[in-house]
């Protein structure tokens, strides 16, 4: 699916829509809430491919688990639409059943989400027998899952325990086990952080095929760029527990209209051109704890291009260029509707074109 046909596509085919999420931690240190999360906006449609982007604590994995609504603790604000059905305030029961029919999601370590005492077999089939199928239809459906994601004699290693297995197995049975009851979307959390390259390849490799076969959504977190580079339909930046950038993957890639965005693709190693023994750019410093984020742009500290009005006052993400938008103050010009509902650039500030 192109970024163009996406664009087009109405907001009656919206799958999940998440509006000014907030979310809280109670902090015992501190004796106070402290906001993780702050106003995050995302649409994802149906077979659409979204990567969530963005370093440790920049609060892309809570926004994943808050969509799933797996911390009983956190306090959520906004709204999560599935389906056009609301899941803040949601009981315990409905949660569940839209966890087992709706959408799934899968983890970072597939050691920790298997459980070690139980057969793959087993496992794989469980959603299946929680959702009233018979034991050997459900054995059956888990063997050729298996097969499908290229366990190999899968039907004799239903039977194994997961130390059995190694990590890109163990994955693939993880996966096979999120997807088995043909949930609309998938949230895939750092999936192959624990992999190596190669195996990280075919982890994706499988979760497109599904997405493309089965017209399932996907919603990746990963804080790798090039993670995403041949996979994502549209990539959100997330820093400090807003949206820095969101955007087209193409567009993203060939024109990043946040300061954070061009560190993060500046870090990614390239395989045209330049010495081997060339360092990699990084971006300086580190991100702010959530309870110590400074005021206006969280970004401002690592920034090079930072001004008296990043220091103060708190961008806005607004629509940069047709179908990107950017939380800068130096984002390039506005994109307005005029009277007739077509598109205007609106430059508002000579500053504003420094990064176009």
């Amino acid at each position: 699916m192109s970024g163009h046909e996406i664009s087009n596509m109405g907001e009656a085919a919206a799958l999940l829509e998440v509006r000014g999420l907030t979310v809280d931690a109670r902090s015992r240190a501190q004796g106070r809430d402290i906001r993780i999360v702050d106003g995050v906006d995302l649409t994802i449609r149906a077979g659409e491919r979204l990567a969530v982007v963005g370093e440790s604590g920049s609060g892309k994995s809570i926004t994943a688990r808050a969509i799933m609504q797996l911390d009983p603790a956190l306090r959520l604000g906004g709204s999560i639409r599935l389906q056009g059905q609301e899941l803040i305030g949601a009981s315990a029961r409905r949660l569940r059943a839209i966890r087992s029919s709706v959408v799934s999601m899968v983890f970072q370590d597939p050691m920790t989400a298997l459980n070690p005492l139980m057969k793959i077999g087993d496992q794989v089939a469980e959603p299946l027998r929680l959702a009233g199928v018979g034991r050997r239809e459900a054995r059956r459906r888990a063997q050729e899952m298996l097969d499908r994601l290229g366990v190999p004699r899968a039907a004799e290693r239903m039977d194994a325990y997961p130390h059995e297995f190694s990590g890109g197995m163990r994955q693939r049975v993880v996966l096979a086990t999120a997807v088995i009851s043909g949930p609309r979307l998938l949230i895939a959390d750092e999936p192959t952080t624990a992999l190596d390259v190669r195996i990280q390849d075919q982890v994706l490799d499988l979760v497109m095929m599904l997405s493309q076969q089965e017209g399932m959504a996907v919603l990746l977190i990963t804080h790798d760029l090039g993670v995403v580079a041949g996979f994502a339909d549209r990539v959100t930046v997330m820093y400090g527990g807003r949206i820095a950038e969101q955007a087209p993957r193409d567009a993203l890639f060939a024109s990043p209209r946040h300061p954070y965005t061009r560190g993060l693709l500046a870090s990614v190693p390239r395989l045209d051109g330049g010495s081997h023994d060339q360092l990699l750019p990084v971006i300086p410093g580190s991100p702010a704890p959530p309870a110590r984020r400074p005021a206006g742009c969280a970004f401002h500290p690592r920034c090079p291009l930072a001004m008296d009005r990043c220091r103060t006052e708190e961008p806005r993400l607004r629509v940069v260029a047709p179908g990107v938008e950017a939380a800068c103050h130096l984002a390039g010009p506005t994109i307005t509707t005029d009277a007739s509902g077509g598109e205007v650039l609106a430059r508002s500030r000579p500053e504003e074109d420094v990064i176009a």
